[in-house]
């Protein structure tokens, strides 16, 4: 596989696994410790998630990362989906792994 090729599927890999929000919702120049925290919290207080193991990391701009554990697959998504609901947050990527199958 050539440069080109291999630079334009990490890319398409990339853009599946973040969620854009529309601008209106990033706050202008938000802090990215104080973001870290109520994204820490809103995971933390989600009913839908059972005992987390998340990291959230804020780079500029308001764009999210999310790394970690949780209890299984579906826990994935609601993390991403409560992340992406706190204000200031423009974006949300995740590299999650979860402990169970949702069989």
């Amino acid at each position: 596989m050539n440069t080109t090729a291999l630079l334009k599927t990490l890319s398409a890999i990339a853009l599946t696994s973040a969620l854009a929000l529309p601008a209106a919702h990033a706050a202008p120049a938000a802090n990215e410790a104080a973001l870290a925290g109520q994204v820490q919290t809103a995971l933390l207080q989600d009913s839908h998630l059972i005992k987390p193991e998340i990291t959230v990391e804020v780079q500029p701009g308001g764009r999210v990362h999310l790394t970690g554990w949780v209890h299984n697959t579906d826990d994935i998504n609601e993390a991403m989906l409560a992340a992406k609901k706190v204000e200031g947050v423009s974006a949300v990527s995740a590299f999650l792994r979860s402990w169970t199958t949702n069989d």
